[in-house]
C-alpha cells in the first residue's frame, strides 16, 4: 500500500512502500524499502531500497562508540540508477551531508542541555 505509516519499531525483514518526493515537493512515485537487517548489538541498520528511477539504493547506517559520551554516525550507500547514477549520487551526497549537519546540530543542543559534572 503506497504511503503506509512507518511503525514505531522496524522488524528485520519488514518491507514498506512509501511515497518519495524530490526536495519534499516533487512526487517521484512509490519507493520500496526493505529493512534487511537491524542489529542492536552492532548498532547497524541495512536497508535495500528501490523505485522506478533507482534500481538499487543499499543503505547501511552505523553508530560506533568513539569515546565516553561520544559516537560516530555514518551512512554508506550503494546506488545503481543506470544513466542517472551520477545525478542520483550527487543528490545522495547533498542529502546525507545535510542530514549529518542536522545530526551534529542536535548533538550540540543535547550536549549543551546536559547537567555538568559536580554541579
Amino acid at each position: 500500500m503506497p504511503g503506509q505509516e512507518f511503525p514505531e519499531k522496524w522488524p528485520n525483514g519488514m518491507t514498506v512502500l512509501c511515497r518519495s518526493y524530490l526536495f519534499g515537493i516533487i512526487p517521484l512515485g512509490t519507493r520500496t524499502l526493505l529493512f534487511e537487517r537491524i542489529d542492536h548489538a552492532s548498532y547497524t541498520i541495512q536497508t535495500r531500497e528501490c523505485d522506478h528511477l533507482v534500481r538499487r539504493w543499499d543503505h547501511l547506517i552505523r553508530v560506533e562508540s568513539i569515546a565516553p559520551g561520544r559516537c560516530r554516525y555514518s551512512d554508506e550507500i550503494e546506488i545503481e540508477a543506470g544513466g542517472f547514477t551520477p545525478v542520483v549520487w550527487l543528490f545522495a551526497l547533498t542529502l546525507y551531508r545535510h542530514r549529518q549537519n542536522r545530526w551534529r546540530a542536535i548533538a550540540r543542543r543535547l550536549q549543551s542541555n546536559r547537567p555538568r559534572a559536580g554541579g
